[in-house]
């Protein structure tokens, strides 16, 4: 595509959910509109990635699973899709991706027309998972980081797998359509809440982002997140993506997820800005709401304590009673996602903004612990991409990786661009101390 039309991206993205099953993974194109304030100009992004069999497959599983998954979703079928359109699912191994910060999972494209009645592709980006380390965790207990650790690669596996495809990938719009029918039954469709009929709708040419506006990327993250944390509980869920695990190691997996989500949620206060008390990034604004949901389940499901560190400067500690998960945290989430869904559904901008805003608000004592989480900011995670280099007469390929620090950083940088250097000198090879047979 390079005309710039939004029609013939449009096209791109349908030839490209039908190319189901490949080897080699690539999209390009302005894709995700989380950088702008309006939700309307998407950042420009690509990538090329080798697809991991073996968990793909699970994927797979996961995808021929889903009608049996979506029908324990705590909302009426009313108000899910007529026909869930079964995408490609794979797990990749990234080669390169060109944006200003990658992800760990996509479900694309987000054209609302195409997601509604053609489908999507979801894709897990297996090696992007950023690795942890026990000193680098806060606000946990000991106990607690060593579980994280330990799981920190199949807990979120868990999370985004069920994130991209049950969570972006359930929900039905109700829609005006431009024969000025309705694509629910107004009749007999009633909104669960005030059992009074349906009275907001997307109009022609309306959109989920257009109706919703700046709260509608964190709206969504939120909810696909729920989905995850509600349908983790589920043996179902557990079976498809670790038929290898014991029961014991599944209740490790899926407390180590519910940890993650509400731990986001206190390392999310570093993003909200009190001056003009709105938050910064849409992620962010999701685990906070998912935090307050869990505090709010009651019977100190979920604590959080200000405590002094080690150090003898004022610190958190978060716990979550894992054996509440089922009983407290299941249904808290569960209850929060009918409402967040509902809304989206029906377009009730009214009702599902004011309830969004409840969650979101950051009250006097949050607003406390977020200077905790300033003092104790460590430094942002960089990313580092390996390449690859054909060699000999195009019959082999080697990796050529760099170390995991600062010049490992600057000399994949050189390599990743060293057709573009403008000088070849002597000075640029020095720089580039790479051996081409990998490391």
């Amino acid at each position: 595509v390079h005309g710039g039309d939004m029609e013939d991206h449009k096209n791109s993205q349908r030839h490209w959910i039908k190319d189901i099953g490949p080897s080699v993974e690539t999209n390009i194109g302005f894709i995700e509109s989380y950088l702008d304030p309006s939700k309307t100009r998407a950042e420009w992004e690509g990538f090329v990635a080798c697809v991991d069999k073996v968990q793909s497959k699970k994927l797979n599983d996961l995808v021929s699973n889903a009608e049996i998954l979506i029908s324990k979703l705590p909302w009426d079928k009313a108000f899910e899709k007529d026909k869930f359109h079964r995408p490609d699912f794979t797990s990749l191994e990234i080669i390169t991706f060109a944006c200003s910060g990658t992800p760990v999972g996509i479900n694309i494209p987000n054209y609302d027309e195409i997601r509604q009645n053609e489908g999507y592709k979801n894709v897990n980006l297996g090696n992007v998972y950023p690795v942890p380390t026990i000193n680098t965790m806060l606000f946990l207990s000991q106990q607690d980081k060593e579980l994280m650790f330990k799981h920190y690669k199949t807990s979120l596996f868990l999370i985004v797998a069920l994130h991209e495809l049950l969570g972006h990938g359930t929900g039905k719009l109700f829609q005006k359509l431009e024969s000025g029918k309705f694509n629910f039954d107004s009749n007999t469709v009633k909104n669960p809440f005030t059992n009074e009929e349906i009275k907001t709708f997307y109009d022609v040419n309306q959109t989920w982002h257009s109706k919703f506006g700046e709260i509608s990327d964190g709206y969504e993250e939120c909810r696909a997140d729920c989905v995850a944390l509600y349908l983790g509980c589920f043996d179902e869920s557990m079976d498809v993506l670790f038929p290898e695990l014991s029961k014991e190691e599944r209740e490790e997996v899926l407390y180590a997820a519910w940890v993650e989500c509400c731990w986001a949620g206190i390392k999310a206060l570093m993003f909200y800005s009190p001056d003009a008390k709105s938050w910064q990034q849409a992620h962010m604004n999701a685990n906070y709401c998912i935090l307050k949901v869990c505090l709010e389940a009651g019977d100190d499901f979920v604590r959080v304590e200000k405590t002094t560190g080690s150090d003898g400067k004022p610190d958190i500690l978060l716990t979550l009673d894992r054996t509440k998960i089922h009983s407290h945290g299941k249904k808290a989430i569960g209850d929060f996602l009918h409402r967040i869904h509902v809304y989206k559904s029906i377009s009730d901008v009214e009702e599902g903004g004011k309830f969004w805003n409840r969650y979101s608000e950051v009250d006097e004592f949050m607003t406390s612990l977020r200077q905790i989480v300033v003092d104790r900011r460590l430094p942002r995670r960089l990313e580092l991409q390996h390449d690859l280099e054909i060699v000999g007469d195009r019959e082999d390929v080697n990796y050529v990786t760099f170390s995991e620090d600062y010049e490992g950083i600057i000399q994949s940088h050189i390599y990743h661009y060293r057709s573009c250097l403008l000088y070849t000198s002597d000075a640029a090879d020095d720089l580039l101390c790479v051996d081409l047979g990998g490391r």
